[in-house]
């Protein structure tokens, strides 16, 4: 295609302009194909300016752009479509509406999301350029007595992918995923299950993390960080952005995964901010206490109560007990 020809130019000579007269008679097509060609490289993320007489330089910065995305990772099936917007109402949204028309392993990104959604019908706060909101499409090798376990999963992908590239070592507190106490990150599984057959018929895994925030609205700003105000570096968004989706490839487009769910959850165990700890858990009809002794092979925090008694739990706010 034009654009990715064109791309390859100005990556050759990145931060010098060159211009439309010189890209139009090497590429052999028209200024107006080179302003076209252009125009879609910056809807796909990449920061190009173009200058009157000067042409166009492709500057290098920490935007993000499929094309980057899908050439850095190594996956089979995790980016066989990539999808980049500057805004969009929610990733996870746009999937779940576009469905029937996306494949297996598509992956949506938002530069800025204006309805960022989190668990419990909370709102992720979504600012531009500061964060990573992506989601990714399963329609296979998804079973319905492990949804819980594939969320896990996941939070052990996203984990991995933030010590890769940052050196940090975040906590999952079931829900949320926390370093030094504060939510740094979430993930919001949804599904769709076929009423008559129990078939799941797609996963929706949409991934939201505080990345180069420096500041937050004061609702929210005693709760969160992000991975630059820990770190106190500006952390690169593609790398990280890849590294997940190379873990996440790894982790549940392996047919074992099932058959190893006794390692994941050991390394989830490990990271899991409640373990062996006394805390109040509720859903949405009952608010029980109990002491968390592990996880079940379904994904599910096992409790022992207060009575002695063992109860599984795969939904819930946990907190521990004061």
């Amino acid at each position: 295609m034009t654009k990715y020809k064109i791309l390859e130019i100005l990556l050759k000579n990145k931060g010098t302009f060159v211009s439309g007269e010189y890209l139009s008679s090497v590429l052999l097509v028209s200024r107006t194909a080179i302003w076209k060609g252009i125009n879609s490289l910056k809807k796909s993320g990449y920061n190009i300016v173009g200058v009157n007489n000067k042409g166009y330089c492709l500057y290098d910065d920490n935007n993000i752009n499929e094309f980057d995305i899908k050439t850095n990772i190594q996956c089979k099936e995790i980016g066989s479509k990539i999808l980049y917007f500057e805004q969009i109402d929610s990733t996870n949204t746009y999937i779940k509406k576009e469905v029937d028309s996306l494949q297996h392993g598509t992956v949506v990104i938002a530069e800025e999301q204006i309805n960022g959604r989190a668990k419990n019908e909370k709102y992720f706060y979504s600012p531009k350029e500061k964060g990573i909101y992506m989601s990714i499409l399963l329609k296979k090798n998804i079973f319905l007595d492990s949804l819980k376990l594939l969320s896990l999963t996941s939070t052990v992908a996203v984990i991995r992918g933030i010590f890769q590239s940052t050196g940090i070592s975040p906590m999952s507190d079931w829900n949320s995923i926390i370093i030094n106490n504060k939510k740094v990150a979430g993930i919001l599984t949804e599904c769709n299950i076929e009423c008559d057959t129990n078939n799941i018929e797609y996963i929706v895994i949409g991934i939201g993390i505080n990345v180069n925030n420096l500041s937050f609205p004061k609702t929210i700003k005693d709760k969160v960080t992000s991975l630059r105000l820990e770190k106190g570096i500006e952390i690169n968004r593609k790398t990280l952005i890849c590294n997940i989706l190379n873990e996440l490839e790894n982790l549940i487009c392996d047919k074992r995964y099932i058959s190893n769910r006794k390692i994941l959850i050991e390394e989830y165990l490990k990271d899991f901010l409640f373990l062996d700890k006394v805390v109040t858990l509720k859903t949405n009809t009952r608010i029980i206490v109990g002491k968390v002794i592990g996880i079940n092979e379904k994904g599910g925090v096992i409790l022992l109560k207060e009575n002695n008694k063992k109860e599984i739990f795969y939904t819930g706010i946990i907190k521990e007990k004061k």
